[in-house]
């Protein structure tokens, strides 16, 4: 939004753990002035966050 009300921002990491094994974590951060006033307007994403990291990481292991 103009002037900085409301930014929302999604964070993508993956990190190696040694023997194969890479850690894959998501992050979201709102802020600005409306960011409580927007932030209740967004629906849960839980279960489609949840999707999209098992989504992943089945397609990591078959090509690993």
């Amino acid at each position: 939004m103009p002037l900085g009300l409301f930014k929302g921002e999604r964070t993508y990491k993956l990190e190696p753990r040694g023997n194969g094994i890479t850690e894959f974590s998501m992050q979201e951060i709102y802020s600005g002035l409306l960011a409580g006033m927007m932030f209740r307007q967004i629906p849960d994403l839980t279960d489609a966050f949840q999707q999209f990291g098992e989504s992943l990481k089945q397609e990591a292991e078959k090509r690993a």
